[in-house]
This record gives structure tokens, sequence and C-alpha cells, in this order.
């Protein structure tokens, strides 16, 4: 009986894009995907109602202090932004929150006058610093960042480009959709599947993304910097996992948080 109530309340919701799910099958993700149809994104959706992900437990740890490094001017509630572009084409209400910085060459000074936070946030943004900014990067990063506080990078994944790539999926994988609409900005939709992964490389004429990460290359530089414990990659299954708060690209990213020592 209640499952023809679920099938009826979903026949109606779904034409408005939403699903109803039973709290007894909810942290199924393969029962979840297999009898509802829904993709691993959808799924991130079902966790951030349930829990909150990690938005909901910096709030109730009393962690409110927020940075996002490369906001690319969309701006977000609670969080304080860095960027290079100037702060008169920032929005007002939000240019109290905006500082001008390159953080590859930040000074101690201008580090120490953003002050200190609790999470600092690099959203596709990692990518397009060379290897050796990176390391600087996360040094400076490092001096922003409260003692346990937390930073989470997304960057698109090597890993999943790769097979993608071999499997020559880009054009027939649905999930990849967003990504090649993002990658029919530079080259044809007719083009080979190594036009497809070059713009994984390369990216836009204006954006180049100068490496490539999969977890372990990500794990390796937060090693290298010296500064940073309990790296742990978040995939789509974990409680933390929401989006777009740790995966804004949840079709092709691959997400890691670390702690500050």
């Amino acid at each position: 009986m209640k499952i023809a109530a679920y099938k009826m309340v979903n026949k109606i919701l779904s034409s408005f894009g939403v699903i109803l799910i039973p709290r007894r099958v909810a942290g199924d993700r393969e029962h979840l995907a297999k009898e509802h149809s829904l993709r691993k994104d959808d799924i991130l959706r079902v966790n951030e109602c349930l829990n909150g992900g990690l938005r909901q437990h910096l709030l109730e740890s009393g962690r409110r202090q927020w940075l996002e490094i490369g906001c690319g001017g969309k701006l977000e509630d609670n969080f304080h932004y860095v960027d290079t572009y100037p702060e008169g084409i920032v929005d007002r209400s939000a240019r109290g929150r905006y500082s001008r910085l390159d953080i590859v060459n930040a000074s101690p000074q201008e580090l120490e006058k953003l002050g200190r936070f609790d999470l600092v946030r690099m959203q596709h943004v990692f990518e397009h610093f060379t290897p050796e900014d990176g390391k600087r990067v996360l040094e400076n990063v490092g001096a922003l960042l409260s003692a346990g506080g937390f930073l989470l990078i997304t960057t698109p994944d090597l890993r999943i480009h790769a097979r993608t790539y071999l499997n020559g999926g880009y054009r027939d994988n649905v999930r990849m959709e967003p990504y090649n609409s993002y990658a029919h900005m530079r080259i044809p939709e007719d083009a080979p599947n190594s036009f497809y992964f070059s713009v994984f490389a390369h990216s836009l004429l204006y954006e180049k993304h100068l490496w490539c990460y999969d977890f372990d290359g990500l794990k390796y530089q937060l090693n290298r910097a010296g500064l940073f414990e309990d790296i742990q990659e978040i995939g789509l299954e974990h409680p933390f996992a929401s989006f777009p708060f740790t995966h804004n690209r949840p079709e092709h990213d691959v997400c890691v948080l670390a702690r500050r020592k």
C-alpha cells in the first residue's frame, strides 16, 4: 500500500523535478539508482537533505568563517572571497566580503589582514596553477586556516576523463553531458574523443588548465606542503558530500578534504 502511495505521489512530483524517497532506503545508494532512476549527482541532493553535508557539520560545530578562493563572480552567503578581478565589478551587497588578492604571490601581511578561517574552499581553481605555484598556494592557505580548519579542493578528475577517453564515451555518455556542453565552447560536437580529452587537459583559451589531478595527485601536493592531515577523498556517497557545496560538477570532479594541523 505504501509503495503504491509513493508511486502515486512521485508521479505528480516528478513533473516538478522532485522525488520522494522513503527514509528506510535513503542511505542505500545502489537501491536509489536502480529503483528510482537517480544518477549520483541526484543522490547528492538526497544526502544533503538527510544530514546537511559538510555545510551543516560546520554550522553545528560553530565553524562559520568560510573563505572561497577563485570565486569567479559567483557569491554565496556565509563566504568571504578572494580573486584577482577588480572590486568594482563585485555586487555592492558583497563588496565587504571580497578582497582582490593574488593567492600565489600574497605577502604575509596580506594574508594576516584577511584573518583566519574555519574552511577554505577551492572549486575548480587548483588545476589553473602549475604544480610549483600550487605548492605555494597550499602554504598560503595554511596561513589562512585556523588550527583544525578544513581545506576543500575540487578539480576535474583525471581518472574519470582517462576512463571516458579510453572507452570512447564522451558523446554517448549521459553523465558527461554537462562537461560536453562546456567542451563545445572550444571544439565542434563531431570532434574525436582526443579533442574532448584535450579540453579537459587544457580548458579554454582564456582560463587554461596548467595541471591534471586525481586523488593521489592532490594528496601528494597536500603532503608536500606539510601543513595538513586527515586527507580524504569525499566521494559521492560520503556523508559530507552535497551539491553544490562540495561537488559543483559531480559528473567529472574529484573532491578532497584536508584538516589543518
